[in-house]
């Protein structure tokens, strides 16, 4: 402390001492009350600001439009008084500011809310704190107005996020336990005297917090400038809080996340921003994600809209930034000692007390909020927020690398052309460039990745890991809603649990299998839709006839276009549901469940017309439909009841679902056990279906084993959740017994169940290849460019064919892509065409040892290259080798010359080919569609539009009916 504050401390004390006789050494106060629509506390709070005994003291109103002029009211008890009225409200903050401009010659502003009555001493000893302490803010002790032995505060600390925290508990008695004069982080607003040449220098509040926060924003910035920030005990205030009583509940939550972001943006330098910013952005995004989930979207909202807001103020904050740079004395690792470590929250939530008046000031969040944030308090709220974080870590940390590595040409993530509207052009293309080429109609699914990538801002690099990301997220919720409301919390959690820890889906993205993804995605939502359609408690729903139809068949329009035969799936589902309340005894609904899976398929074969025709057609195949089934990769009976359809999967720990599914039918009662019966159903008939693809007198396959392996996974991830209410519910009604003992083992087989998939994570992409064809394969783009266009035979087994293909020999297919590398196009072809069905007939020619010129036959097709694959993925090692015999007749051609490339693959290069008169020429590009197949595709496009609409209007009216 200097000389000269010592003196003028010393002058201070001496002249308070000898009852003021020289005021004129004395520093200028001015109280500055900002007002709005007071109510009746008004004249005991103001009539406590004017009865000071600090005699260089006066009192300036600032009024924020009042509905009624405080004037009369301030004059009554201190003619004195300077009232300023303002036009409009612009805030705390803004009216508070007013006084850069009124106020002249004073020392120090006290700055106080209209609630609070200082005792008559208060500004005295705050002013001789600050020159005691050499403070720039100082705080008085605040109590509650009708009880003065109940603190309220003693200043505030507050996090490295902004997030303010209580140094005494609310309502604690006053024992004197709190009176030492202590450096704070943060000086409450309600009542705190401000050195005017600090405030000037900081620019006053800022403008943008008007209210809520103001007080952290400020105290922080006065701090980054060097001044101290104290609580003086001695000095005592009365505070009425009456924010919570003229403020709109969700208003205040909204401002405090908006305010909390801002004040960190704005005082943070480069180097820490860079290391809290990324940390509030993902605290921000949990706290909505668990918002959405306990069903509190205004939450949600509440939390998500700070991020818009205050990106929407970017050029604000960077002037303020600037303005603070000028001014900066300390640095954020010595203002970073002043606050609290961790997260005030993120403590709070794990120890019950949000909503318990964390924010001593506003009483947290208000009462309507403490509804929502009171619900973490409990036990069984704080335990399903563990597992949905837990769920979410897992699920984020084990596609890490999908969604920031590098994805190669792979499966049904082939190839894509470079824009998305070009996938566009492929759909209304009067050529389908794929399988060699025909006049066959495009398939829908390219109009749907060409319009979910032009949303995605044209990325295609976007898109590809949405089509793998999206899938994931849009099951787990599914499981989340397969009860719906009537559901337990933790019933739906387990479901969700359950269903995100079956290998089904890790293992279609190990594979490439897009469609298997989509099918997962889509099983709980159909099952619900189907147990609807039953109606029959818990699956219970007001929803039109209409309504229902249009809604199931948009969904399995959607999935139909990437796997047609999950169309004939619904329909196994349907009977299955209606065989099982048959076998329970309730036999009513399941008539209505096939009628709903019949009618929606139905209308998902018309919303992908006209490509279903082509596949229908006299000239098309099963193989078109269901594809080829591979008898070297058939699964076992084992594999099947473990969802082990590749990489992932852990032997005896896969058993563990089907065995925690059990429950409900030994404990659960009324329709807990009757929808156990029809769970349980659909998965033996799923299961059973997808054996009987399996076998090799068995001439059909089913498609990707998704789609029987999904909904059986869905009805057991049911069945897991009506054991749980089952366990909830029914079992107290049993004596203690062998019941009691299997529910402990069915949670423990849940949870054993779980650990394959937590194992599998630590890859980072789900066991995704790490090379693709575009990769291995680009000396065959490089050679193209050169020699003109050219196509590629495939040949291999079905299940690592990367094209669509069709049977050439027992064990092998054969498939025709049309550039070097596999594309997107080359997955979706139908019936076979000409060129496909005649590179067939020169294959068995050169298999019957009828040619040894294979080359010269492929030349007219244009094929330059034949390839021999054993594997799914370049490099991979589930190897799956073709027979034999096909290598061997190969080998034999006199125009086919080997070309080493990797040990999976067997290139061949057509050297008839460089002795051709002339390369082929043939369209490899989309072409103008006719006018006959532009009226098809506005027709379907209408149907969508109109469907979507429908139910869009539907949505809407039933939501306005709700709120």
């Amino acid at each position: 402390m200097t000389d000269a504050t010592d003196d003028l401390l010393e002058d201070l004390d001496a002249s308070l001492d000898d009852s003021l006789d020289a005021p004129g050494l004395l520093p200028n106060v001015v109280a500055v009350v900002v007002t709005h629509d007071p109510g009746a506390w008004f004249e005991e709070c103001f009539a406590a600001v004017v009865a000071q005994d600090y005699p260089a003291y006066s009192v300036l109103v600032i009024d924020t439009a009042s509905k009624a002029d405080p004037t009369p009211r301030v004059a009554a008890m201190a003619p004195q008084a300077y009232v300023r009225r303002l036009s409009d409200n612009p805030g705390w903050s803004k009216a508070a500011n007013e006084t850069l401009e009124l106020v002249e010659g004073a020392t120090f502003l006290l700055f106080c809310h209209d609630d609070v009555a200082p005792a008559p001493d208060a500004v005295r000893l705050l002013v001789e704190e600050a020159f005691r302490s050499n403070a720039g803010i100082v705080s008085p002790k605040l109590v509650q107005f009708d009880d003065v032995s109940h603190l309220l505060q003693v200043g505030l600390s507050a996090d490295k996020l902004g997030e303010p925290v209580a140094l005494v508990d609310r309502g604690e008695l006053d024992q004197e336990q709190h009176d030492a004069v202590r450096d704070v982080f943060v000086a409450p607003g309600a009542a705190c005297l401000v050195r005017t040449d600090l405030f000037r220098a900081l620019g006053g509040y800022d403008p943008e917090i008007h209210l809520l926060g103001d007080d952290v924003d400020l105290c922080w910035r006065a701090q980054v400038a060097g001044a101290r920030v104290i609580v003086a005990p001695a000095a005592v205030a009365r505070h009425v809080e009456a924010l919570g009583e003229r403020r709109e509940v969700d208003d205040r939550r909204r401002l405090q996340a908006r305010h909390r972001l801002r004040t960190m943006l704005t005082c943070y330098g480069p180097v820490h921003l860079l290391r809290v910013l990324p940390q509030a952005v993902v605290l921000l995004v949990a706290e909505a994600i668990y918002a959405l989930a306990a069903g509190h979207r205004s939450q949600a909202a509440d939390a998500l809209d700070s991020l818009r807001w205050n990106a929407a103020r970017l050029s604000q904050i960077r002037a303020n930034r600037a303005r603070l740079k000028a001014y900066r004395r300390v640095p954020d690792s010595e203002v970073r000692r002043l606050q609290m470590g961790g997260s005030a929250r993120l403590v709070a939530f794990l120890r019950g007390q949000i909503g318990r008046d964390m924010d001593d000031r506003l009483s947290a969040f208000g009462a309507s909020s403490r509804n929502f944030t009171g619900s973490f308090a409990t036990t069984s709220r704080r335990v399903e927020m563990s597992f949905w974080v837990a769920t979410f870590a897992v699920v984020a940390f084990g596609s890490r690398l999908l969604l920031l590595g590098t994805i190669g040409s792979f499966g049904e993530l082939a190839t894509f052309p470079a824009r998305p509207w070009t996938l566009l052009d492929m759909w209304h293309s009067s050529h389908n460039v794929a399988g060699g080429g025909s006049d066959a109609a495009v398939a829908t699914v390219f109009a749907l990745l060409g319009a979910a990538g032009t949303l995605l801002v044209g990325s295609i690099s976007l898109l590809r890991r949405a089509l793998l990301i999206v899938p994931l997220i849009t099951g787990g919720v599914g499981a989340h809603r397969l009860l719906g409301a009537d559901g337990s919390r933790r019933a739906r959690l387990v479901a969700t649990i359950a269903y995100m820890a079956m290998p089904l889906p890790y293992n279609a993205i190990a594979r490439g299998r897009v469609g298997g993804l989509v099918v997962w995605a889509a099983a709980p939502w159909v099952l619900r839709s189907l147990a609807r359609a039953v109606n029959r408690e818990p699956f219970t729903s007001a929803s039109s006839w209409r309504q229902r139809v249009l809604g199931t068949g948009l969904g399995l329009a959607v999935v139909g276009a990437f796997v047609p035969v999950a169309l004939l799936a619904v329909v196994v589902v349907a009977a299955a549901l209606a065989a099982g309340g048959v076998l329970a005894g309730r036999r009513g609904g399941g008539t209505r469940a096939l009628a709903l899976a019949l009618s929606a398929g139905l209308l998902g074969l018309l919303l992908n017309l006209p490509w279903t025709i082509d596949l229908v057609r006299p000239s098309a195949n099963w193989s078109a439909v269901g594809g080829l089934t591979s008898r070297s990769g058939a699964l076992s009976l084992g594999a099947l009841l473990r969802f082990q359809d590749g990489p992932l999967g852990a032997g005896v720990l896969g058993y563990m679902f089907v065995m925690a599914a059990l429950l409900p039918l030994v404990i659960g009662r009324d329709w807990r056990r009757e929808w156990a019966c029809r769970a349980w159903m659909v998965a033996l008939a799923c299961w059973a279906m997808a054996w009987l693809g399996q076998q090799s007198w068995w001439a059909y396959g089913f498609g990707p084993p998704e789609v029987l392996l999904a909904p059986a996974s869905a009805a057991l991830a049911l069945c897991l959740a009506l054991g749980l209410m089952a366990f909830e519910t029914d079992l107290r009604g049993y004596r203690f017994g062998i019941r009691q003992v299997l529910s402990l083992a069915a949670a423990g087989a849940l949870t054993l169940g779980t650990v394959p998939v937590f194992a599998a994570s630590f890859d980072g992409k789900w066991g995704f290849p790490d090379q693709g064809y575009d990769q291995v394969l680009d000396f065959l783009a490089a050679d193209r460019a050169t020699a003109g266009p050219s196509r590629v035979l495939w040949i291999g087994d079905p299940d690592v064919l990367p094209v669509q293909g069709w049977h050439l020999a027992e064990g092998s297919a054969f498939g025709v892509s049309a550039g070097p590398v596999p594309a997107i196009a080359d997955r979706f072809t139908g019936s076979a065409p000409a060129s496909a069905r005649r590179a067939g007939d020169a294959l068995r020619l050169a298999a019957g040892r009828r040619t040894a010129r294979l080359g010269r036959l492929l030349v007219p097709l244009g094929i330059r290259y034949v390839i021999v694959t054993s594997a799914a993925a370049p490099f991979s090692d589930e190897v799956r080798p073709p027979p034999p015999d096909i290598v061997r007749v190969l080998g034999d051609q006199l125009d086919l010359a080997s070309v080493p490339v990797d040990p999976t693959l067997r290139v061949y290069r057509n050297a008839a080919w460089d002795r051709a008169v002339a390369a082929p020429s043939f369209p490899t590009d989309p072409t103008h569609a006719s006018a006959g197949r532009l009226a098809a595709i506005s027709a379907q496009t209408l149907a969508w539009l109109w469907v979507s609409f429908v139910l869009l209007r539907r949505w809407r009216r039933e939501r306005k009916v709700g709120a």
